[in-house]
């Protein structure tokens, strides 16, 4: 492997963004002092830290490089995903600098003294603005590595080829269209990605660079390859994807020392048999082409490890594969196989399968000798049959067979002792296999979308089992025999015809995801709130009965992150939703909510809320409490407080800032109530009112002995006593409701009638 050196430490050439990564990973190993912002901007350096050289400020928000950076012997100098805009001309104080890493800030170019850091060996200023290189960036003269992805480049400077030492160019990302001649001069280029420019014609002056070892130009343009790319001898990793190709050049298969070719969405319908000349190859991936065969010569390709075929129209697989010994994954999903050749048996290293979406009706019984096969994708074919060779297959921890024509699940699958990952959904299947009960290591299990209406007792030695999915089958109630499984973590059951919840579901107490959307239970079933880790509760009824309210108990699920009540008749949520404080998702879309309680502005955590199509008409004043609410959906609801073009942007501060303006209004409206009923109880009435309050017999005795306090000034006191215990419970506009029933039921109805008037009257000036 070539390797190019930053400072003290090593470069893989595997790889431009391996580049950076190990450069990254260098400025943070250094065996030296490793500054904070605080510890390196500061007036003064004392002398114990004068010959530090690793700066690392990344993510600090800074808008230029700090002047407390110019430190002697500097060497690396790291200030990526910052705000920094342009460079000085106090470059030239680095004059020891080696890294110079400013990826993610906002630079529109380099200054002309880029020159001046004549020891720099790595420039990295990808993913800012840049759109043009200066000259002067051809005059250093120790560069090894130069990032400049995803910037606005239209083309890179002329004399680039005068930096002889570069080893890395990355100019992946821009608007690149062609390349400079002088790119040839560039002797010691051993990895160039050109990925994602506009490039119609592969550059042949790269065909001339003898170093080079890894060429990407994937995301571009290009139809065909020229002649000259045989000149690339030491190339050892091409990358062409997403590009224009019809066919490929025979040139190409004259690049002997080629290990990984990488061809997939362009509109190759032929590989010749030239392939077989590429001896080192290990790695062939052509997904998304047009190919309709495989040439047996591309079994010669004796390293190869790793083939990729996805999404072609082959139709079978060369006789001569057994000749791949060293290959370890095949995948060939979306193609038009019927079976897979039975000299796979021969291919005994082979550790993955991918063979969905095509019309597979047979598995060979061969495959059981790939005893070192892990995976297997089986799923969208044509198989009836479990295949009996999978059952030999002790490796295999992850098998998809979904999607094709099983009616039974035959004993073979409790021989795939360490099985962790099973997928029988979409297929025909009457019965939940007793078979799958065997396999103590699965952890996770889809038998959706069947015809499944039971579950056998067995299910309660899956020990291992997190995940059960068993959504869309035949199930009128829940299977009590689910709740012996101790460590479930996830269940569905949506999509059935389940109509009650036995209270052996208090039994998962590890539980914490649960869907029973769209099933026929009369109402919310209070069970499950016996449910304590529940986290993630689902209980959507677009299909179902639908439920016209929710148990207050609902409210100790005090782990819940997310709720889905949508799609029911909800006209009200329960009075304390606010204690469930974790609470980060409430989805209560299409329901008839016509107010919210209160204490929904207590959810702290919360971050999205989806209360569309709704019957509200207000919405709480302090609803600008939801700090951390970033997701707002108010749409088809008969908003009038906030009116609704203050929520069509579904931002909390435009509703905020109108609400909070409400709340003072409602306050003040609130105290002008307060007083006017103050000046219209008498004595007599006093104590009425106060029990008409349902305050505490304590408070009112204590509140009639106070002969320092005028009759007025004590109902003022009982109302604020009753406002302190209700305001987290009721919205203003709920709470004079409440006392214009309390007055009528204190028969004090012209005190009543004067409280009307004044909401009236607030509400239509709207003050």
């Amino acid at each position: 492997m070539i390797e190019t050196r930053l400072g003290s430490e090593t470069l893989s050439h595997q790889s431009p963004m391996t580049v950076t990564q190990s450069m990254r990973k260098n400025s943070q190993e250094i065996p030296t002092h490793h500054l904070s912002m605080s510890e390196t901007i500061s007036t003064q350096l004392s002398e114990e830290n004068s010959n530090l050289f690793t700066v690392d400020l990344n993510d600090k928000g800074l808008t230029e490089i700090p002047e407390d950076c110019c430190i002697p012997h500097l060497k690396y100098l790291v200030l990526n995903h910052n705000k920094i805009k342009t460079l000085t001309k106090d470059l030239i104080k680095f004059t020891e600098l080696e890294l110079l890493s400013l990826e993610g800030n906002q630079l529109i170019s380099l200054p002309t003294e880029i020159h001046l850091l004549s020891k720099l060996a790595t420039l990295n200023i990808s993913h800012n603005q840049i759109s043009c290189l200066p000259d002067e960036l051809s005059q250093l003269g120790n560069i090894r590595n130069v990032l400049v992805s995803h910037n606005n480049l239209e083309q890179l400077p002329a004399l680039l080829g005068d930096l002889v030492t570069l080893e890395t160019l990355d100019v992946s990302g821009n608007s690149l269209k062609c390349l400079p001649k002088s790119v040839i001069d560039l002797k010691n280029l051993c990895v160039l990605n050109l990925d994602s420019n506009l490039i119609f014609t592969f550059p042949k002056v790269i065909c001339y660079l003898p170093k080079l070892i890894e060429l990407s130009l994937s995301g571009n343009q290009i139809h065909s390859l020229p002649k000259e790319i045989r000149e690339l001898k030491n190339l050892r990793k091409l990358l062409l994807r997403n590009n224009k190709l019809t066919f490929l050049s025979v040139q190409l298969f004259q690049l002997t020392s080629l290990e990984e070719l990488y061809l997939d969405d362009n509109k190759i319908a032929v590989l010749s048999d030239k392939v077989e000349n590429l001896q080192q190859l290990k790695v062939l991936s052509v997904a998304n082409n047009l190919l309709t065969s495989i040439t047996e010569k591309l079994c010669f390709c004796g390293m190869m490890t790793q083939l990729i075929l996805h999404g072609n129209q082959i139709k079978k697989l060369p006789r001569k594969i057994y000749k791949f010994r060293y290959l370890r994954e095949l995948g060939i999903n979306r193609n038009l196989l019927a079976t897979l050749p039975e000299q796979i048996r021969n291919v005994t290293n082979l550790s993955v399968v991918e063979c969905s979406g095509n019309a597979v009706l047979h598995i060979p019984i061969e495959i059981k000798n790939c005893i070192h096969i892990t995976k297997v994708d089986l799923s969208c074919n044509k198989l009836s049959e479990f295949p009996s060779g999978l059952g030999s297959l002790t490796a295999l921890t992850y098998l998809n067979l979904a999607e094709n024509y099983f009616v039974h699940i035959s004993a073979d699958i409790s021989s795939i002792k360490n099985l962790n990952h099973l997928d029988l959904s979409r297929n025909k299947l009457s019965s939940f296999s007793v078979y799958i009960c065997r396999l103590e290591y699965l952890s996770y299990l889809d038998l959706s979308n069947n015809e499944i209406s039971s579950v056998p007792l067995q299910v309660s030695s899956m020990n291992s089992l997190q995940i059960l999915i068993l959504c869309s089958n035949k199930f009128d109630s829940f299977p009590e025999e689910l709740c012996a499984i101790k460590n479930l973590q996830k269940l569905d059951l949506s999509d059935n015809l389940i109509k009650w919840i036995p209270l052996e579901i208090s039994n998962l107490q590890g539980l914490k995801d649960l869907n029973l959307s769209n099933n026929q239970l009369n109402s919310f079933p209070v069970e499950i709130c016996q449910l304590a880790t529940l986290e993630n509760m689902k209980i959507c009824q677009i299909d179902g009965i639908k439920f016209t309210n929710l148990p207050e108990e609902l409210c100790k699920l005090a782990q819940l992150k997310e709720l889905d009540i949508s799609h029911n008749a909800l006209e009200t949520l329960p009075n304390d939703i606010g204690e469930i404080k974790s609470l980060v998702r409430l989805i209560a879309a299409n329901n008839r909510l016509h107010q919210l309680p209160k204490s929904i502005t207590s959810l702290n955590c919360l971050q999205e809320l989806n209360l569309k199509k709704n019957q509200l008409t207000s919405l709480p004043n302090d609803f600008y409490h939801l700090q951390t609410l970033r997701e707002i959906n108010l749409d088809e609801n008969p908003l009038l407080v906030p009116p609704r073009e203050f929520c069509e942007g579904k931002q909390l501060f435009p509703i905020g800032c109108y609400l909070q303006r409400a709340d003072v209004r409602d306050e003040n409206l609130i105290q002008k109530i307060f007083q006017t009923i103050s000046l219209g109880i008498l004595k007599n009435d006093f104590e009425v009112f106060c029990k008409k309050l349902q305050l505490q017999n304590a408070d009112i005795t204590t509140l009639q002995k106070d002969r320092t306090l005028k009759i007025e000034d004590k109902v003022l006191a009982a109302l604020n006593i009753w406002k302190q215990k209700h305001q987290f419970k009721m919205t203003p506009r709920g709470m004079i409701e409440q006392l214009v029933r309390i007055l009528t039921m204190t028969d004090l109805y012209d005190l009543a009638a004067r409280v009307r008037t004044l909401r009236v009257y607030a509400e239509a000036l709207n003050i």
